[in-house]
């Protein structure tokens, strides 16, 4: 009877309503948005098919459509700050980022640059970024929540935070994506709309919103990760600062429709800004053109001009500290290449004369400079800026009589330090040189006047010798410049004619003049040109082995120099084009059989399933069984479609054949069954337990399933890095996971000694999982019965000698006297 029950075909039923509402009304309504023969109607059209998980071909459709270039949208414009424009990036960021980011990110081709390039276009705007900082602050506070299944939260929630802060960081990469940014916004002719999303972006990016939030996820990414990965840049507060300080220094020399707007635009980023910490990497950025002497001074001094009292003092006091840094770098290279190159001194006086010229309160700045924190600085520095003020009598003047009045009062003298008076010593010197050189008779009467001489009285009557010596070098100076040869001052003191004094005495005579802001710029031209490579190989090579001629003749290489003549400069111009991308198949003789349609990879747990189940296609197949694992711990915090869809994956997966002879399909398939169980582990444990017992399975896919119960069970409990070295899979990347830094190993001695033991037997296959089987029972069984052995040999015990710790073990077991509550 049972020959009569032989079937004649077999066929595979496609997915009913019955079986999965959900699935079945995706696809339909997916089917139902593109009947019109992918042509987008609307900004309505465009939202509903990113909100039911697009394909990548509508994907790279709608993303066409929202470009700001493109003319057939109807003029709808995603930088427009309307609400359905803000819907599109909204539905952009919490729908299609978490699917489609990270796989865009790992395909190396042009067309998903150019798809990521698309999308981070569009989102580059106020909407775009305060959209994902809120999207970065709603996956911390998932973080903080106290849920149950923290394995599974933790593994799809890095996922999710790497992919949120690298878009976040691309979007603001660019060095001018502000300056774009408040360009779209002067497009509006709504003033007030305008301003109101301009504060926003301040409060986003200058008081330290993104920073904050970033650096908050990098922490997560960190804790979360074995591996040393490296930080983003939007969590490190001195890059960022500088970053910022670039964006705002393109909005102050790139042109502007209204630039007075634009200024207060930058006045208003500058200082919330300067209140995060990095006072002088920012403006280091922002005023790198004037650092580096640039000619056209205008934007910055239209800028400076319009500061707040307390914001220009921190700008002041910063550019000097920068240029004292860049320009009067005191290290042996530098001194070196300074002796080649003009004095920067005269440099940094035109370019503090022309910041002074016209700006009185920049003035004051700086003369309050010379007597505050400018005091402990760099002698060069000091002797810039004097020479930049005494161009203004009046100013010198004035500076002269109230640094003597500071250098002879009482309490100065008896409570500074010594440091600061010697600074001040050296400038008033400087000083009074410039007053004699220009208005002698100024100096003279200074001689006479009281303020002098009750300096000098007080600097000889103090009680530390130190500072009685300073009032000695101001009177022999000034005796110099006033009095004949024969009534000069001369106190007859060693440290007088030391070369310390001598060095004070010539102050009177130093003279700085004015010299060109180009000075400036030939170091920071220099300096460009030395890091920037050689663009010939053929020179390189040459210089190459001209350099190993001369190492071996025992000669020691100082400097290779290449001389520009200006004929690789034309080149520059020319415009550069990527490689195309490198494909497998363009090797095939036969060009009728290349197949160009590639499957990619699945971003859905539906496309998965369909994935798996088609073994007809080779492509696809691998695609899903590659994907399968990382696919579904990445969804299983995001959305239900893990949990409508766990017990359709788990059967595919189950029952799975290796039709393609595909590499690790055995353990491809056992991640994959390991990850729906750890996805939903009480629902699809009693599934894969009345599998084993009930299901029409051999013995191999039973020995899986057990096999997916245990590993599952121990990842659970969190031994799931330990079975990692049993088995061949792999730990699952959350994040831009590096190598450990060698700065983090030990010595090549050490690291043999500690680091793990490697197999005995590398060429043989499960050879590393045998030795970790064989060591873990050499601990657990060999162990305890070679120390009961040798305790056995040792003797017995009363002849053993009681340790201190063992007698506290035995004063931790004995029990304590109940006290006698009747005698009290």
């Amino acid at each position: 009877m049972n020959e009569l029950l032989v079937p004649l075909k077999t066929t595979k039923t496609q997915s009913s309503p019955g079986g999965n509402v959900e699935s079945y009304f995706l696809e339909t309504k997916r089917k139902s948005l593109k009947s019109s023969h992918g042509e987008i109607r609307s900004p309505e059209h465009a939202q509903e098919i990113l909100r039911y998980r697009p394909q990548q071909e509508d994907l790279r459709a709608v993303l066409k459509w929202l470009h700001p270039s493109n003319s057939s949208n109807g003029g709808f414009d995603v930088h427009g700050q309307t609400l359905q424009a803000s819907q599109i990036i909204h539905t952009l960021v919490n729908d299609v980022l978490p699917d489609y980011w990270s796989l865009l990110s790992s395909e190396q081709n042009e067309q998903s640059r150019r798809t990521m390039d698309t999308m981070i276009l569009i989102m580059s705007n106020v909407s775009g970024i305060s959209i994902l900082t809120s999207r970065l602050k709603t996956l911390i506070g998932r973080k903080e929540a106290p849920e149950d299944d923290h394995l599974v939260r933790d593994s799809g929630l890095a996922e999710a935070l790497a992919s949120a802060i690298s878009m976040l960081e691309s979007i603001l990469k660019p060095k001018d994506v502000v300056y774009a940014i408040w360009s779209r916004l002067c497009g509006s002719s709504d003033l007030a709309r305008r301003w109101l999303l301009w504060k926003e972006l301040v409060t986003l990016l200058g008081s330290g919103r993104v920073l904050s939030t970033a650096s908050e996820a990098d922490d997560i990414l960190e804790k979360s990760s074995d591996n040393i990965r490296e930080r983003s840049k939007l969590s490190d507060g001195s890059r960022y600062c500088f970053w910022l300080g670039c964006n705002l220094n393109r909005m102050l020399v790139l042109p502007m429709v209204d630039e007075n707007d634009a200024r207060k635009a930058c006045v208003q980023m500058l200082e919330r800004a300067l209140t995060l910490g990095h006072v002088d990497q920012t403006i280091e950025a922002t005023f790198e053109g004037l650092l580096s002497g640039t000619r056209d001074l205008g934007p910055y001094l239209n800028f400076t001009k319009i500061l707040k009292a307390s914001t220009k003092k921190l700008v002041v006091y910063s550019l000097l500290r920068n240029l004292a840094k860049i320009h009067m770098n005191t290290s042996s290279d530098s001194a070196a290449s300074d002796a080649e190159s003009p004095n920067p001194i005269g440099g940094i006086a035109a370019l503090l004369h022309k910041l002074s010229k016209d700006d009185e309160d920049l003035a004051k700045l700086l003369i309050e400079w010379l007597s505050n924190d400018g005091i402990v600085q760099d002698l060069r520095m000091r002797r810039a800026t004097i020479a930049a003020l005494a161009e203004d009598l009046d100013t010198l003047k004035s500076t002269v009589t109230d640094t003597l009045r500071t250098f002879g009062d009482k309490l100065y003298i008896k409570h500074a330090p010594v440091l600061h008076q010697e600074g001040m010593t050296e400038n008033l010197l400087l000083l009074i040189g410039y007053a004699h050189r220009k208005i002698p008779a100024h100096v003279a009467e200074i001689a006479r006047s009281s303020p002098y001489l009750n300096a000098i009285s007080n600097r000889l009557a103090a009680s530390s010798h130190r500072v009685s010596v300073l009032g000695m070098y101001l009177g022999t100076a000034m005796s110099r410049l006033v009095d004949p040869p024969e009534r000069r001052m001369n106190f007859g003191s060693e440290e007088m004619s030391s070369p310390q004094g001598e060095r004070c005495l010539s102050l009177i005579g130093q003279r700085d003049p004015l010299g060109s802001i180009d000075n400036l710029m030939h170091k920071g031209i220099k300096s460009e040109l030395s890091v920037r490579p050689a663009k010939n190989p053929a020179a390189k090579k040459n210089k190459s082995k001209k350099g190993n001629e001369k190492a071996s003749t025992g000669s020691k290489i100082i400097a290779i120099e290449e001389v520009d003549d200006g004929s690789e400069l034309e080149d520059e111009d020319l415009p550069m084009y990527a490689k195309p991308d490198s494909d497998p198949s363009d090797s095939d003789e036969d060009p009728t059989v290349i197949e160009r349609n590639k499957p990619t990879a699945p971003v859905y747990i539906d496309d998965l399933v369909s994935g798996l189940r088609d073994t007809e296609n080779y492509d696809r197949h691998l695609l899903a069984l590659t994907h399968a694992s990382p696919l579904i711990r990445r969804k299983a915090t995001f959305g239900t479609e893990v949990t409508d869809n766990c017990e359709d994956i788990a059967s595919v997966l189950t029952g799975l054949g290796d039709k393609w002879n595909i590499e690790n399909f055995q353990e491809l398939r056992l991640q994959g069954m390991i990850a729906v169980l750890i996805a939903q582990p009480l629902e699809m444990g009693q599934w894969f337990s009345r599998t084993y017992f009930n299901g029409d399975y051999s013995i191999q896919q039973r020995a899986t399933v057990l096999t997916t119960l245990g590993l599952g069970a121990r990842e659970l409990a969190g031994y799931g890095k330990e079975d990692m070295s049993l088995t061949k899979s792999k730990p699952q990347q959350t994040s831009k996971d590096t190598a450990s830094f060698p700065s983090k190993q030990l010595p090549p001695k050490l690291h043999d000694l500690y680091a793990p033991e490697k197999p005995a037997l590398p060429d043989i296959p499960g050879a590393k999982a045998v030795n970790t089987a064989s060591r873990n029972l050499e601990q657990s069984i060999l162990q305890p019965m070679a120390l009961q052995a040798a305790d056995a040999l040792s003797g017995p015990n009363a002849l053993k000698v009681r340790t201190f710790s063992s007698r506290m073990e035995v004063d931790k077991r004995r029990t304590k006297p109940i006290p006698n509550a009747l005698a009290k």
